[in-house]
């Protein structure tokens, strides 16, 4: 029979940094056994998600439909999104200063367009370019479709806004179409406040208590974490070519030394409002950290990230569940980032010159193309920097195929860059130094004993 105290120490940072170690030098060094392991990780990984979406959906319907019982909903929703804006910019800032950075110290290197020439030919996805071994002036006629900015913005605005509306939920839940299950949670959860308060109760109710039973799930999964992590990182490293990757080398470092500094700016804003020791948040955010930087994927991560801030860390549950499910949805950080240096190192390659009108196109189209790749995979998404580049009139082939070769080293951190100011806009939203004491916010149905005294003080 399974106890837990007796598999406690699976659960220890030591146990997942060991499972990662582990995956990481059998992806390099024993490729044979790749075959046998790496369908454990993809078993994993697959319960991780099963749990998302219930969570999510649960999460979203039932703090939303608590909180526009409160008056301060308004005020509220008003925070979320003026803070928010205020990080994408700020995240596209860090990004063009790095991207600006990494041309000053790549310059004009050969090498580069040589190593950056053989991965294009590589890629067959991405074009053919020909028998040509001049790599430099393959660089320069990868793409010759210049669209225009008028095309590109109309069709990508249409593409945004028909992501957000399901013409059929079902069909939206079965393809795991995050951003139309997301705005049904959101319809439903508005329209919960118009129906009877017996039919708003239990429907409330049933969806309470379908996210605590999915998070018993990932609390479960969690005694599993170092062994699914070992095989998903080693699958991972055995697929990268590092031969052509050397000359990448300075772009890589520079990605993490931005989203590094991102996250310890989010992790000072968190400090300030929960206060306490600075590296109590990540004890408490330690399994979030963990599953995004290992599954690569934000969402798988939602359910222990929900827990560590509201048990962890103690903020008001509703606020956390409704921010840190709508953060984790729409607001993806580490893709604004990526596509704000790749904007600037594909300008550097083309001998682009970019001035203040051209860094703002950048700074909005990675914002707008952030939100759009919400959902896709990191690989898919990287493609979607043609939004940002092509009322620029620069050509997205090269950068596309770069962004490619670089997905498996750089994608952990940038997961982890779209998860951490999504925890520090929690913390500003739902902690008490806000001002707003949790008590301000209706309680739970679930939450019997909140609920009688409310009632007895009325």
């Amino acid at each position: 029979m399974f106890k837990k105290e007796n598999f406690s120490f699976l659960l220890s940072p030591w146990a997942v940094i060991a499972g990662m170690v582990a995956g990481v030098l059998i992806g390099i060094y024993f490729n044979g056994v790749i075959k046998y392991i790496s369908p454990i990780g993809e078993i994993y990984i697959s319960i991780l998600k099963m749990s998302v979406i219930p969570i999510m959906v649960s999460a979203v319907v039932v703090s939303l439909a608590k909180l526009l019982r409160s008056e301060e909903t308004q005020e509220y929703l008003n925070k979320i999104i003026g803070i928010a804006v205020m990080f994408f910019i700020g995240t596209a800032i860090v990004g063009l200063l790095v991207g600006g950075l990494s041309i000053h110290l790549t310059g004009d290197d050969p090498e580069m367009k040589k190593a950056i020439g053989r991965m294009m030919i590589q890629k067959d996805e991405v074009g053919s370019v020909g028998e040509s071994a001049q790599f430099k002036s393959v660089i320069k006629e990868i793409d010759s479709r210049y669209y225009t900015a008028e095309k590109v913005e109309k069709q990508s605005l249409v593409s945004f806004v028909l992501n957000l509306i399901p013409q059929n939920i079902f069909t939206a839940l079965t393809q795991g179409e995050t951003l139309k299950i997301i705005f049904f949670s959101i319809i439903l959860g508005v329209m919960l406040k118009f129906t009877s308060k017996k039919s708003s109760a239990n429907l409330i109710s049933s969806f309470d208590g379908i996210f605590e039973a999915f998070q018993a799930l990932i609390k479960f999964a969690m005694y599993f974490l170092p062994f699914g992590l070992c095989a998903l990182l080693a699958d991972q490293f055995s697929q990268i070519g590092f031969s052509i990757l050397t000359s990448l080398v300075t772009l890589i470092i520079l990605i993490y030394i931005s989203a590094l500094t991102i996250i310890v700016i989010s992790a000072l804003i968190i400090w300030r409002y929960t206060g306490g020791s600075f590296f109590s948040q990540f004890v408490a955010l330690k399994d979030a950290i963990m599953i995004a930087l290992g599954t690569r994927s934000s969402f798988t991560a939602l359910p222990s990230a929900i827990t560590g801030l509201v048990d962890g860390l103690k903020l008001d549950k509703d606020r956390t569940h409704l921010t840190v499910s709508l953060g984790f949805t729409l607001f993806k950080y580490g893709k604004i980032l990526i596509f704000c240096i790749g904007s600037v190192f594909a300008a550097h390659l083309y001998d682009y010159s970019l001035d203040f009108s051209s860094y703002l196109v950048i700074i909005i189209g990675s914002i707008l193309a952030g939100m759009a790749a919400s959902g896709a995979p990191s690989i898919v998404s990287r493609s979607m920097i043609c939004m940002v580049l092509a009322p620029l009139g620069i050509p997205t082939e090269a950068i596309i195929v770069i962004l490619f070769a670089i997905d498996p080293i750089v994608d952990p951190i940038i997961t982890l860059v779209s998860t951490y100011p999504n925890y520090a806009i929690t913390a500003m939203i739902a902690s008490d130094r806000t001002g707003n004491a949790a008590s301000k916010v209706e309680p739970g149905i679930s939450d019997s004993a909140m609920l009688d005294s409310a009632k007895a003080e009325a």
